[in-house]
């Protein structure tokens, strides 16, 4: 007979968003469950563990770990991981529930997570701060005035939207209903599946953050809007005879990654505007950019995309793949693995044999490579950043 899983609750939010508030809610209303909390806090005193054990009312404080003066999702990760497995190892704790540092991204935690073998994790929490979500998105300057580098304030709240199964936009006292309806625009344009619940000081639901099996990676991942309009990309109406393809990878038998499309139309594709100016397009190209007129370009990346994500091929290394992503202020392009175009002969025809559509739109020229980026924003004048971006080709 299997072993049964510990459940594990990972509640995530910016600094200030009511994480604590919302995590002590739920501890003064455990209904039954026997839940041990760790604190993640970036400073080396743990103010939350102190607050968690004095608002909630806490004596055992055995029930509290706390992991400071470091971040979970990178230089804390294996401590994470450990503190879970002794946690589950002494038997005395049927929940646990994990509150991030506001600077934490979710999935590189929930990845952690989902390697110890005797856990599982049953729910991503994202809480952001409705009033602060309100003035990041819709051109405000309000910023909360602390002592923090609000160059990263776009970028993790972006990924903390993206990559959850449950969003609480918390503080919906502080904004006027228009405003709620701006702030749930931004939402679903960034994760239009994810279940959000409307809070006001942190008051939700137990079974909202509790024993919902909400979480799975998969779909969680593939929820997120850049995913699935990149999937989506629609035939586009213009004058292009080139084809758009549908990422995807392949790994042959020595273990190199190798990127591999399905077709259509090349071109820029995307949906309309909402009303509150909230849309986006998926740029696509067959030529390479190049890479210092785009690390020059990314010095005056338009502010209002929130968010941009996608592959990209490079001029001056045409046999590497790379995912390049924006969100708020923040760009990047990492290595993702080799073009098939870059594979021997004989490797590519094996894949294309086995791929029937692939062949049948193979490009001679330049193979599978491309750039193909989802780009999300507010107020976007589309051809004007379509006609910057195609000046950065080669």
């Amino acid at each position: 007979m299997s072993k049964k899983l510990v459940p594990i609750t990972l509640l995530c939010g910016y600094l200030g968003a009511g994480k604590t508030t919302l995590l002590n809610k739920v501890l003064t209303n455990q209904k039954g469950y026997k839940v041990a909390v760790i604190v993640n806090d970036i400073g080396e005193i743990n103010v939350d563990q102190t607050l968690i054990s004095k608002e909630a009312n806490i004596t055992d404080t055995s029930s509290i770990i706390g992991l400071q003066n470091g971040c979970i999702c990178c230089t804390l990760k294996s401590d994470l991981v450990k503190q879970i497995e002794n946690l589950i190892d002494s038997g005395k704790f049927d929940y646990i529930l994990i509150e991030a540092s506001g600077v934490c991204e979710p999935m590189p935690i929930a990845q952690a997570i989902m390697q110890i073998e005797n856990g599982r994790l049953d729910n991503v929490v994202s809480v952001v701060d409705a009033k602060r979500l309100v003035d990041e998105f819709s051109g405000g300057d309000n910023l909360l005035k602390k002592d923090m580098d609000e160059e990263d304030l776009e970028s993790l709240l972006v990924q903390q939207i993206e990559f959850c199964s449950t969003l609480i936009i918390n503080k919906k006292d502080l904004v006027t209903p228009e405003e709620m309806k701006k702030v749930h625009a931004v939402v679903k344009a960034l994760q239009p599946h994810v279940k959000v619940i409307e809070a006001e000081r942190g008051n939700v639901e137990v079974e909202d953050i509790l024993a919902t099996e909400r979480f799975d990676f998969d779909a969680v991942f593939e929820s997120a809007a850049w995913v699935q309009h990149l999937e989506s990309a629609e035939e586009d109406d213009d004058d292009h005879d080139e084809h758009e393809h549908e990422h995807g990878h392949h790994e042959h038998e020595e273990g190199h990654e190798h990127h591999h499309h399905e077709h259509k139309h090349e071109g820029d594709s995307g949906s309309d505007e909402d009303e509150y100016g909230i849309g986006n397009f998926v740029y696509y190209r067959r030529r390479p950019f190049n890479r210092d007129k785009l690390e020059e370009y990314a010095g005056r990346w338009p502010r209002n995309i929130i968010r941009s994500k996608g592959v990209v091929w490079f001029s001056d290394e045409q046999n590497m793949a790379y995912v390049f992503e924006t969100s708020g202020r923040q760009i990047s392009a990492g290595a993702s693995g080799t073009w098939l175009a870059a594979a021997p002969k004989a490797e590519q025809e094996e894949v294309l044999a086995q791929e029937p559509k692939m062949r049948e739109e193979w490009d001679e020229k330049v193979g599978d490579r491309m750039i193909k980026l989802c780009i999300i924003g507010q107020k976007m004048d589309k051809a004007k950043i379509t006609a910057e971006l195609d000046a950065l080709l080669d």
